[in-house]
């Protein structure tokens, strides 16, 4: 049982454990504006209409009955009274947005998702979107060092900045999602990354060069976990995966590394790490990170 005579914040608890290999494997994300307050569990909890529910249900369904895993996420800029909804969609590499064309859902909910995701319709954004979770009311890490980073990454880049909700892996947090580029971050402008604003100012600088910031790396989204750790293990950038083969409780990760084969091998830790997952928790949990296997 943890002590609970004062405030523990599961990040800083947690300021030494690895991050990589921690991302979500996704290979769609769906990010649609909710501008009301998010809920712990913003995408079952929330006050989207009936009508909303079901387009968002029906295309998550339609694209994971095609092998797809989807990750839906909701997404708001405060400081911007818009006109209109958007939606962002990303899969390989390709970030598109649509909106709505009014206030509301309407002009989105009459094309089935399936549809924009497999079409060349929409505004293609080339130049990084930065989001950031502040999903405060699932963990208070998301809020306390969330919201000062969003306002951080805002201050620099503007509309190419969003809020979004649990992104998971409260313990690394602030956390960022890169996109088109894929990414995400962890522990962004905190002390265990470097110093304060210039850790943003660097991080920022990097990912606008098209560098992926290892330092923060927690995983690139669409790679299984023992691929996300070697390729921040590999030290490198510039590189393809080729192939993985797991067994006798590794991984062999196979890159492609400026048209030759690096080889990364990764594998659990040997010994469980105790790590305080949530702000919330009153138990710690058992977690095996990824380390490098000579």
């Amino acid at each position: 049982m943890l002590p609970m005579s004062e405030r523990i914040y599961c990040c800083e608890a947690s300021a030494g454990q690895p991050m990589l290999g921690t991302a979500a494997v996704v290979d769609v994300w769906l990010l649609l504006e909710y501008r009301p307050a998010w809920r712990p569990k913003a995408m079952t909890d929330n006050a989207l209409g009936k009508g909303v529910r079901g387009w968002l249900a029906r295309g998550i369904e339609a694209l994971e009955g095609q092998g797809y895993r989807v990750r839906p996420q909701f997404i708001r800029q405060p400081e911007i009274d818009r006109s209109d909804t958007r939606l962002l969609v990303h899969h390989d590499g390709v970030l598109r947005a649509f909106g709505s064309g009014g206030p509301g859902y309407d002009g989105l909910v009459h094309t089935p998702i399936e549809s924009l995701f497999q079409g060349e319709s929409g505004e293609r954004l080339e130049a990084p979107r930065y989001f950031a979770c502040t999903n405060g009311q699932r963990d208070l890490c998301c809020a306390r060092f969330g919201l000062p980073l969003y306002n951080q990454l805002r201050e620099r880049f503007g509309e190419r900045v969003w809020q979004v909700s649990h992104l998971g892996g409260h313990r690394f947090a602030p956390n960022v999602l890169v996109l088109p580029q894929g990414v995400l971050y962890g522990r962004v402008g905190t002390a265990s990354g470097d110093a304060g604003d210039e850790s943003v100012e660097q991080f920022a600088a990097e990912v606008e060069a098209g560098a992926v910031p290892r330092r923060h790396l927690r995983g690139r989204s669409c790679y299984p976990k023992p691929v996300q750790a070697a390729e921040g293990f590999a030290g490198c950038d510039d590189l393809e995966w080729v192939a993985l083969e797991e067994g006798d409780g590794q991984a062999k990760v196979t890159f492609n590394h400026c048209g030759k084969p690096l080889l990364v091998n990764v594998a659990p830790t040997e010994e469980p790490v105790p790590v305080l997952a949530s702000c919330g928790d009153q138990q710690l949990k058992s977690e095996r990170p990824y380390r490098l296997v000579d």
